[in-house]
């Protein structure tokens, strides 16, 4: 089975929402702006008030939900005609790392979803700090990848990354 580069993950849907968006009442526009976060510090960052506490599955939809909102980063540069640049890597890279980081922070010391979290944050940090979606295509990323795909599934909760 081929592995994805994350750039192929994330262009691959947002042209198929693309392409739907062309019809029917147009969603809410989805505010994100470039994170101030240092991704190699993510996982010390303060942990968002709607996390706090919560088990592994709820790590896990706040993690998915973090990964949407930053594909519709992907999709709204896309959709606008605007060529996906290192700039904008760095800013989906961090956001994944600060995102991902913070949400973990949130879970038990022993929980495998937030181990997983955590450890993709790291990549996600070391990708934003290479600016390249090719940063993203190595076995460190793409084990990490898989692993928080699966602890989220063992949760029932699907991760798309």
């Amino acid at each position: 089975m081929r592995k994805t580069t994350l750039f192929q993950a994330l262009l691959v849907p947002a042209a198929v929402l693309a392409l739907t968006a062309c019809g029917g009442d147009d969603p809410e526009p989805t505010a994100s702006g470039t994170p101030t976060t240092d991704p190699t510090t993510a996982s010390s960052s303060a942990p968002p008030a709607d996390a706090a506490g919560k088990g592994d599955k709820e790590l896990c939809e706040a993690a998915n939900k973090a990964n949407m909102e930053l594909r519709q980063t992907l999709l709204d540069a896309v959709s606008g005609g605007e060529e996906p640049d290192t700039e904008l890597y760095q800013e989906i890279f961090t956001g994944l790392a600060t995102e991902f980081g913070a949400i973990a922070a949130t879970g038990d010391a022993d929980s495998e979803v937030a181990s997983a979290l955590s450890a993709y944050s790291a990549e996600a940090g070391k990708a934003a700090t290479a600016g390249s979606p090719e940063a993203a295509d190595n076995p460190a990323f793409n084990k990490a990848t898989d692993a928080a795909v699966e602890a989220c599934q063992a949760v029932g909760v699907s991760l798309d990354l």
